[in-house]
């Protein structure tokens, strides 16, 4: 990965800037990772197969073994990462803030999957009660969705963050949101483990990866924004209602909360080391 990670020529071209400011971000990155037993990859794959068709390529993706949830590898698509220079109006800053929230969002997913797979390796009731970790995983997710669900409120906030995650206005109600995740992902649930992310990152004093976008969305996506102006605005806007919401999220569900004692437990044991 020699052009990510060995760049050693001058900001001379308006190019040269988004993979010197990726390549610093992963450089950084790369110690908590690797704490974590966490491994890092670069695609430059312009094309991904998912579901046996070919689709865009994400930014990052949070890979690991169907089943037991080892091997936990963090991907980076190249192409995919550099194009978001232009979208992003070529603002250093603002780029780096979507690189670093991007990278940190798929560090949060790869803890939610060690964290599962260390609890249901070290109980024997949890591989009596599961076939594998990964079913354990897709249990979790789904009691998380039916505790929020419970309450109408819930529902209405479980729906924001879809609205965010996806880019949505649409997903107005939990139908809509099994759909859309059947229809992204292959099953329901899937949503949750970016709410538990978004949640993550709040706690943490960090923008949402959904926020890091800033004016992107005004460049790729036609929303009716009404008396917000533009997408950023609503956007934040959207996020700040999560913000705000976050205590009550944590109370209306416990296996919530229990799941983030564990990650953020995890996260800030790095941070103590880095430190």
């Amino acid at each position: 990965m020699p052009d990510l990670i060995e760049l050693h020529q001058s900001f001379a071209t308006a190019d040269f800037a988004p993979k010197k400011i990726l390549s610093n971000e992963i450089v950084s990155a790369k110690p908590s990772l690797r704490a974590l037993g966490i491994g890092f990859s670069v695609s430059y794959a312009k094309k991904r197969i998912k579901a046996g068709k070919p689709k865009r390529p994400p930014y990052f993706a949070c890979c690991y073994n169907v089943g037991d949830l080892g091997n936990v590898n963090v991907v980076a698509f190249y192409h995919p990462l550099i194009a978001d220079w232009d979208v992003m109006e070529k603002d250093a800053e603002a780029y780096q803030m979507r690189i670093r929230s991007a990278i940190r969002e798929e560090m949060i997913h790869s803890i939610q999957v060690i964290t599962v797979k260390s609890r249901y390796d070290r109980s024997m009731d949890l591989r009596s009660r599961f076939k594998t970790a990964e079913s354990y995983y897709e249990h979790l997710l789904g009691k998380i969705i039916e505790e929020l669900a419970i309450t109408r409120e819930g529902q209405d906030l479980v729906c924001t963050a879809a609205q965010l995650y996806y880019e949505d206005w649409s997903i107005t109600s939990m139908q809509k949101l099994r759909e859309t995740d059947k229809r992204l992902h292959g099953r329901d649930g899937y949503l949750v483990s970016e709410l538990i992310r978004q949640v993550v990152q709040i706690r943490f004093g960090e923008l949402t990866s959904e926020e890091a976008k800033g004016k992107a969305w005004d460049r790729k996506r036609l929303f009716n924004t009404s008396k917000f102006g533009t997408t950023e605005n609503l956007l934040r806007f959207m996020a700040e209602t999560l913000r705000q919401a976050v205590p009550k999220l944590i109370s209306l569900s416990p296996t919530l909360a229990e799941a983030l004692v564990e990650i953020e437990r995890t996260i800030q044991k790095i941070q103590q080391i880095r430190a």
